[in-house]
């Protein structure tokens, strides 16, 4: 996925998609630990599924989301992490 993949970014997030074999979407969440402890990862992964969630039926069927976090994540609001979500999806053309 990440070698065949496309990308687009944030100082917050980094989403990698491409096109699945059947019309499944599928989405994956990277949250790795330079973010901080378990609990703080696992807050980040809460808080990126809660924002895909409500856009799911938006997004373009048959493709592969990895949403891969980086370190600023933490100190991101819930607004601001739905914002970033979706404007990196609408930049790689997966919603409209």
């Amino acid at each position: 996925m990440y070698r065949v993949g496309k990308s687009a970014g944030s100082h917050t997030l980094v989403l990698i998609y491409s096109a699945g074999r059947d019309d499944k979407k599928r989405v994956g969440f990277s949250v790795g630990k330079k973010i901080g402890n378990a609990v703080v990862r696992n807050r980040v992964k809460r808080r990126l599924r809660e924002a895909v969630t409500p856009l799911l039926p938006e997004i373009v069927p048959g493709c592969r989301l990895i949403f891969i976090a980086r370190s600023p994540i933490t100190e991101a609001s819930y607004r601001e992490i739905e914002t970033t979500v979706r404007r990196l999806l609408s930049k790689a053309g997966l919603i409209g």
